[in-house]
């Protein structure tokens, strides 16, 4: 068995699932955990996945039953990662594309730094029309912290994490929809030394209908309550709690041309 599992939910897209598979360097020592999350339209093709596959490990199937939403999914496989004993599991999207040595750089920082138990890397947002920009999210712990009070400072599709870690807190939280990743994360920040790495680790699709767009409103009341959970009453968690707030009332069209004037490359 290898230490690495690479978490992949998967839901009616089975051409991205093979692309992403397709992205893992075929040196890599990664065992992959695919967890299809009832999907009927487009049903996951386990010859087509396995056939994408490179690395020097397997591939690992979970169904479940009916749609029960991306944290069940989530929890489902990662369930079976922390039972199985792997050292650390990785996160993708289907769709979304590894750097050929993704998972060996990031086991690699995690194994010289033993107190971060969650890890990022900066990505790269691409779509139809080719790359659109570049987050580089904050390196040391104190920055995080800093951007966690207004903002996601992990790409969900970029992180690694220590399954010791995972056994102590448990898993995705179910009670945050939409935003079930800003409120995990939130749980290792809180707990343990956390880190991003400056290099593109993970090209990750800008899609329109994605959860940060297309339940836009919903993510802000999740994110309103998280912030609230975790606010230190300093004046600046205390306005940064306006966000949320704010994207209530003012239209999406309206926030992004406004993001595009300012050079901010972000849809929260």
């Amino acid at each position: 068995m290898n230490r690495i599992a690479l978490l992949i939910p998967h839901y009616n897209n089975p051409q991205g699932l093979a692309s992403s598979l397709a992205s893992v360097g075929a040196d890599e020592r990664v065992d992959a955990f695919v967890v299809d999350d009832g999907s009927t339209r487009a049903p996951l093709d386990e010859a087509l996945a396995r056939a994408a596959w490179r690395a020097q490990g397997e591939v690992k199937f979970l169904y479940l039953p009916q749609n029960c939403g991306i944290e069940h999914a989530l929890n489902a496989g990662l369930a079976a990662i922390v039972d199985t004993g792997y050292d650390y599991a990785a996160r993708l999207d289907c769709g979304d594309l590894n750097a050929e040595d993704r998972c060996a750089r990031q086991a690699t920082f995690l194994d010289a730094h033993p107190d971060v138990a969650l890890l990022g890397s900066a990505v790269v947002f691409f779509d139809d029309s080719g790359d659109r920009f570049t987050l580089r999210q904050p390196q040391s712990h104190g920055a995080i912290v800093r951007q966690m009070h207004d903002d996601n400072a992990f790409t969900h599709p970029a992180v690694m994490f220590r399954i010791a870690a995972v056994r102590q807190i448990g898993l995705y939280p179910t009670d945050c929809p939409a935003a079930e990743d800003f409120a995990y994360f939130w749980q290792f920040v809180a707990c343990y030394q956390t880190a991003n790495l400056p290099e593109v680790l993970v090209r990750t699709e800008y899609a329109a209908g994605g959860i940060s767009l297309s339940k836009r409103k919903l993510q802000q009341r999740t994110r309103l309550k998280i912030l609230w959970r975790h606010f230190d009453w300093t004046p600046r968690s205390a306005l940064l709690l306006l966000k949320p707030l704010l994207w209530q009332v003012i239209p999406f069209s309206l926030a992004q041309r406004v993001k595009h004037m300012v050079g901010i490359k972000s849809w929260s």
